[in-house]
């Protein structure tokens, strides 16, 4: 026993004091994205329309059908939602939903989907407003996405008031995530994501950040994948080489990462990938081999 029985008073003092102390932790937890959404009186003279609805994995589908699984893949944890409208008004005007992404990464990247339909706001760490009726924006672990239902002066008013409130209850500050900071200057604004899976459409390729970059040709793009150990990025290279042996001119390149290679594929045109360490970092759509062992040689460059 860890304690003998003299102790057995200084054992259940401990206990019980592990025990509230998990129960607290557990308790805070718990609150989840309803502790996040704003109060009513955040815009006077509205009200919240019945109660807060709480989804997860097991009936996500019933707020956002169509876009469950895509949500779901960035370890989606739960969503709060809820209903306002002015005290006079007896339907609802203003939803709005919190997504809890477990991480700033990947609440990163689910909102990733949702700047490119939007115009930059400053809410959060960044927003997106998606006319006529969407406001949305990301911070910490948390994407907030408010709908108007009914589009007017008002009704819009109140939806930045909202979200801006919604925003300042979540605690921490404004930072992107260091991974995303990891990606090379020149990049295309606001193209960045993080993907999780099917990187540049490679099942090999997974967990990695990813940017346009137009000066180094139509469609370019980079990524950096990162993985558990250098042998899984050995291997995801091993698979992304060996799914390109049918391309053209494909040839290992020296001096370049760990292990690096070059092909010019029927559909990505110019590629170049390497490993170095954990990372597997490659570059698709290039408008010449240079360009591409270019980008990949900056972004490994960045890379410890």
């Amino acid at each position: 026993m860890l304690f003998t029985r003299r102790r057995t008073g200084r054992a259940l003092t401990l206990l019980g004091l592990l025990l509230a102390g998990g129960w607290a932790a557990g308790r805070a937890s718990a609150a989840g994205p309803q502790s996040v959404l704003p109060p009513a009186s955040a815009v006077q003279g509205w009200k919240q329309m019945g109660q807060v609805k709480l989804y997860n994995t097991a009936n996500l589908y019933n707020l956002v059908d169509g876009e469950a699984e895509a949500i779901m893949a960035y370890t989606f944890q739960t969503c709060a939602h809820a209903e306002y409208t002015p005290v006079k008004a007896a339907r609802q005007v203003l939803t709005i939903d919190v997504y809890d992404m477990k991480d700033p990464l990947n609440a990163f990247g689910l909102f990733s989907s949702d700047r490119l339909s939007g115009q930059p706001i400053a809410i959060g760490t960044e927003g997106v407003q998606i006319q006529p009726s969407g406001l949305n924006f990301w911070k910490g672990r948390y994407v907030v996405r408010t709908t108007i239902i009914k589009v007017d002066p008002a009704s819009k008013a109140a939806q930045q008031a909202f979200a801006r409130a919604t925003a300042a209850k979540i605690p921490g500050a404004s930072a992107i995530p260091a991974v995303v900071k990891s990606l090379p200057p020149g990049r295309q604004p606001r193209s960045e994501k993080y993907v999780r899976t099917n990187v540049a459409g490679q099942r090999a390729l997974s967990n990695a950040v990813t940017a346009k970059y137009p000066k180094s040709g139509m469609g370019a793009e980079l990524f950096i994948a990162q993985y558990p150990s250098p042998a899984g990025a050995k291997a995801a290279l091993a698979a992304y080489q060996g799914y390109e042996r049918s391309g053209r001119g494909l040839a290992p390149v020296k001096g370049l990462g760990d292990q690096a290679f070059q092909v010019q594929d029927k559909y990505a045109k110019n590629v170049v990938a390497a490993q170095k360490g954990k990372f597997v970092v490659g570059a698709h759509h290039c408008r010449d081999a240079a360009s591409a062992q270019a980008l990949v040689r900056q972004a490994l460059a960045k890379l410890k």
